[in-house]
């Protein structure tokens, strides 16, 4: 399995050079670069064709001393919403390259240390990630990311680091506000 990078209509933010500030500016309201990897599951996954017609929060670490960052996000968006099948959450770990030769065993590692219901949710990129990261404003890969997506790909909101009270209730009232019932209330 090839892990693939494109990005419709993200052509200058993925090819914008590092430092590239514009990225991290306009984020928010563009559409989120495709990501097309496989699952720890096996089943190869399209971020974010795979989540169109739910609200989606991904997840993006680079190190594995990010997991209890991501955590803190993802937790308290499954205690609100796990039980809603219009909301979902991946975790997308990104693996530089030259760790591709060992990705058997890294997502072995990882299979052992995740309930298997979240095998599906998994999605473990190996490759050159730096066009994400310009993409993304991911400048630190010592922090993990969040993106809430609405139910067409579309980000809504970032975060990163770890979740304090006042970024955690700014999510979840974020993906409320996003829910399909909600919008149709706003008449959108």
């Amino acid at each position: 399995m090839q892990t693939l990078i494109s990005a419709k209509n993200w052509g200058d933010f993925i090819k914008a050079g590092p430092g590239s500030s514009k990225a991290a500016k306009d984020i928010i309201g563009q559409p989120f670069p495709e990501i097309t990897s496989k699952s720890l599951a096996g089943r190869v996954v399209h971020l974010p064709e795979e989540v169109k017609g739910k609200v989606t929060l991904v997840c993006i670490a680079f190190i594995r001393s990010a997991q209890s960052m991501i955590d803190s996000w993802a937790r308290p968006f499954e205690q609100e919403f796990g039980k809603d099948r219009r909301f979902t959450v991946y975790e997308v770990p990104m693996i530089n390259k030259g760790w591709k030769v060992l990705s058997r065993m890294i997502d072995s590692g990882m299979r052992g240390g995740i309930p298997v219901e979240k095998h599906d949710n998994v999605v473990t990129f190996y490759g050159d990630y730096s066009g994400y990261r310009n993409a993304l404003g991911m400048e630190n890969t010592e922090l993990a990311y969040v993106f809430l997506l609405d139910q067409e790909g579309v980000i809504c909101w970032k975060g990163e680091g770890y979740s304090s009270h006042e970024t955690e209730k700014k999510l979840l009232s974020t993906a409320m506000a996003l829910r399909p019932a909600a919008l149709k209330q706003r008449g959108l």
